[in-house]
């Protein structure tokens, strides 16, 4: 829990960006996406300067260690 990113994401407030996004999420079709994973890859691909691709490449590669 001492990695940058650990620390960072106990300082979000993903209560707020929950109650800020919810009604853009509509309760028809597949089920939701949790706010945290994307909010968290769009920090990681930005961060990082990754594209979509790389984003979800490095995802799967730490998942799997």
């Amino acid at each position: 829990m001492k990695h940058e990113l650990a620390q960072l994401a106990g300082k979000v407030d993903w209560d707020w960006i929950d109650a800020q996004i919810a009604p853009l999420y509509s309760d028809k079709g597949r089920p939701e996406i949790e706010t945290r994973f994307v909010v968290g890859l769009l920090l990681l691909k930005h961060i990082y300067g990754l594209s979509n691709e790389g984003v979800c490449d490095r995802w799967v590669a730490q998942a799997l260690w």
